[in-house]
């Protein structure tokens, strides 16, 4: 998987300052997760319902479509946004990623983290440790949900970070591009139909996601997601009055600024690496996975430097890892992507290196030759054995 790195910070030109009302916010390419706008990018903020995007993803990844959630026996306690859960009720946990991202169900996230992790305390606990693994720096989740705590806290890069890395799944983009769902319930049967709150799935066909909150202290946030001319930026907008003209604004001026200027399909081949001992010098590597370049018009292509693995030597089999590739680009950030062999080299082996040397009749010869070396050898050794006795 591409893991970005920055190697300096490139001079993000903003869109006008009166058109962007977040205190913070940031913009980022989905597939590579380079930053193309940025504002008071690392202050944790309250995220709200934003929180969601983590359960919902944790969720995906530790219960199978149609395992079951039952709630607590005391779900009804449980404030604000609801999905009207009954104690004992039961929710398949496919619907249970609807009811939480659509109709922003903080009883369904309790829920789910009891479900999961035995309570919300050790669900929170989870969830930073998912957030460790993602590499966020600036971020701590007190609750599965996002209503008012000052423990609670995230960036504006760290969330567009969450949004990202819950856009990789294809289960999870079904969700977050679905305006209404209808859900199967065990109890409350008459509140099936679960609509989104993000209108702006409504307004925009390229939209396909993902979260909007709202609480007194963390003002209006947003994470959305949109893909237009071959490629998805996802933005987070932190502690707004208006989160549909911050998203507009972010969204005219990034595809406006950025274009797709070098697109690499899954294994195409981007050189050869040598090696040593094989019956050819050099095998071809590529990438497993897709990545791609997003520049400004009229900006030089990238720089793509091979960086080997010491000691390459034949045998090589198709699909080892040969080292990675360094993808920099004109504004200096940088992709390193694992390479792999496309095909396999044999090792040179005697037969082979004298075919390349001589032609058929030579070696034919000398096999001669040789064999009749090692007759005379064992004939004079019978004789040398007759005499001494």
């Amino acid at each position: 998987m591409p893991v970005p790195l920055v190697l300096h910070a490139p001079s993000l030109p903003k869109p006008s300052a009166s058109a962007v009302l977040a205190k913070s916010a940031v913009v980022v390419d989905a597939a590579s997760g380079k930053v193309l706008w940025k504002r008071d990018p690392d202050t944790p903020r309250y995220p709200a319902s934003t929180t969601k995007i983590m359960t919902v993803l944790l969720l995906l990844e530790r219960c199978s479509p149609d395992e079951i959630i039952k709630a607590p026996s005391d779900i009804e306690k449980v404030k604000e946004a609801s999905m009207n859960l009954k104690p004992g009720e039961k929710i398949t946990a496919a619907d249970m990623g609807y009811a939480m991202l659509l109709r922003s169900a903080n009883d369904g996230c309790v829920a789910t983290a009891v479900h999961i992790s035995g309570s919300v305390p050790a669900f929170a606990k989870l969830m930073n440790e998912r957030a460790k693994e993602m590499g966020l720096t600036h971020t701590y989740f007190h609750n599965p949900n996002g209503l008012n705590d000052t423990l609670h806290k995230i960036s504006a890069h760290d969330l567009a970070m969450v949004g990202r890395e819950a856009m990789k799944r294809e289960d999870f983009r079904e969700i977050a591009r679905t305006y209404k769902r209808k859900i199967t319930r065990s109890i409350n049967k008459k509140d099936e139909v679960m609509v989104s709150k993000n209108k702006w799935l409504k307004k925009d066909p390229s939209a396909d996601g993902i979260k909007t909150g709202y609480t007194k202290p963390a003002g209006l946030t947003y994470v959305g997601s949109v893909n237009r001319k071959g490629f998805r930026i996802i933005d987070s907008i932190m502690n707004t009055e208006n989160w549909q003209a911050d998203h507009k604004a972010l969204l005219d001026w990034t595809y406006k600024t950025y274009e797709e200027t070098e697109r690499y399909p899954a294994s195409t081949i981007l050189g050869t690496a040598s090696i040593e001992g094989g019956v050819q010098n050099t095998v071809p590597y590529a990438a497993s996975e897709f990545f791609h370049v997003l520049a400004r018009r009229g900006q030089a292509r990238s720089i793509i430097e091979f960086h080997p693995k010491e000691g390459l030597t034949a045998p090589i089999t198709k699909g080892q890892a040969l080292g990675d590739v360094t993808v920099t680009d004109a504004e200096g950030f940088v992709q390193t992507l694992p390479v792999y062999a496309t095909e396999a080299i044999e090792p040179v082996r005697f037969v082979a290196a004298v075919g390349n040397t001589f032609d058929g009749r030579t070696v034919a010869v000398g096999g001669a030759l040789f064999g009749g070396f090692l007759l005379m050898r064992r004939r004079t050794r019978k004789t040398y054995a007759r005499f001494r006795i």
